[in-house]
């Protein structure tokens, strides 16, 4: 169910409250040193929206459950996170949008080959195309 990661196999890592360096990454000794630089620009691209939300809901509800049941068991708290609903809690996706496919030279010489290769390769056992005048390739001249 859970990952339990081996502190010892890790890197060793200095402090995050260690003075800023100047880059964003520093590496010495082997030994890779996060910056606060590092940090912000690594926890700025995480999109975290979705799972904040869910934890200003689930987690007070979680709570309330812990307190007026008395539970200390995590099990009891998985049935009920299992069971319950995020309907009206997750952001609405965005609708999927439906083209219409308009052919073009490109696309259109794409499928053609990709069509005929099918064909070739998958009837060259029996060797139907020996003594025919189809190639798979086609070599234009100029």
């Amino acid at each position: 169910m859970f990952t339990i990661w081996r502190l010892r196999s890790l890197p060793s890592i200095k402090k995050i409250n260690d003075p800023p360096k100047q880059s964003i990454l520093s590496i010495t000794n082997d030994e890779w040193v996060p910056t606060i630089d590092w940090i912000n620009q690594w926890k700025s691209k995480l999109p975290l929206q979705t799972i904040m939300r869910l934890l200003q809901v689930l987690v007070p509800q979680v709570e309330k459950i812990c307190i007026d049941k008395s539970l200390t068991d995590e099990g009891e708290i998985l049935k009920f996170l299992q069971h319950g609903t995020l309907v009206g809690l997750l952001p609405v996706p965005h609708p999927i949008l439906i083209r219409r496919y308009q052919a073009n030279t490109g696309t259109s010489a794409w499928f053609r080959t990709y069509m005929w290769g099918v064909i070739y390769l998958r009837n060259i056992e029996p060797p139907i195309w020996y003594d025919t005048e189809v190639k798979l390739f086609e070599i234009q001249r100029v």
